[in-house]
């Protein structure tokens, strides 16, 4: 018997990687054996995302 437990996670950023893995995976037609290809481009694209958002100045202040 294992002692392992799906890792079930509420992590904001988790649920994006899965939801855009998802849509990669259906995107390019539901192909088997490329999860882990699917979940490293969705993680790609999500900290690419991150990090473009916190390059912006906040709305409202003005830049000198």
């Amino acid at each position: 018997m294992s002692d392992t437990q799906p890792v079930q996670s509420e992590d904001p950023i988790h649920v994006k990687i899965e939801v855009r893995a998802y849509e990669i995976w259906v995107h390019e037609g539901c192909p088997s054996g490329h999860d882990l290809d699917h979940w490293l481009q969705a993680e790609t694209e999500i900290a690419a995302e991150a990090a473009s958002e916190t390059e912006q100045p906040p709305v409202g202040k003005k830049t000198k």
